[in-house]
């Protein structure tokens, strides 16, 4: 079964390398896109980092109902704030989540875990099934923008 202090430790170790990765490279890689089209790899850590906060606020509102109906947006998706300048502010982000993540997810009460949330117009989930695939989402998008450097030649 799938508890919060779990959900934070996991979110934490992948967003502690996706820093690494983006303290590793220049300044002209995050504004790097795919070739094939697509966002930068700054467009991807703001969608990150506003997806992870908005997460937080999520769980949070629903710590308040026992069933909640929210719009995909309000979990983070195609949400791209203010690009992050420089690698530096981009692997800032990323480490600002991360605390936000495990400050704030690991104080949830565990009976959130047997609420639900209709989300259109992906149906009713459980928090079961939400939790870890809101950190299955943001893992994604590390490994997104990994390939986007991969296929630049930024990192190996």
């Amino acid at each position: 079964m799938t508890d919060f202090p779990t959900l934070a430790a996991t979110a934490a170790a992948t967003l502690s390398d996706f820093e690494a990765t983006l303290r590793s490279i220049t300044d002209a890689d995050v504004h790097r896109a795919d070739p094939d089209g697509g966002w930068t790899v700054a467009e991807v850590a703001s969608h990150i980092h506003l997806s992870g906060l908005l997460v937080i606020a999520a769980f949070e509102r629903l710590s308040h109902h026992d069933h909640l109906f929210i719009f995909r947006e309000e979990l983070g998706h195609d949400v791209i704030g203010a690009t992050p300048h420089s690698a530096e502010e981009a692997a800032n982000r990323i480490a600002s989540l991360r605390l936000a993540l495990t400050d704030c997810l690991p104080g949830l009460p565990p009976a959130l875990l047997e609420r639900t949330v209709e989300v259109p117009p992906f149906g009713e989930l459980s928090m079961t099934a939400l939790g870890p695939g809101v950190i299955a989402h943001l893992a994604n998008h590390t490994e997104q923008a990994r390939g986007i450097l991969r296929k630049r030649g930024a990192i190996a």
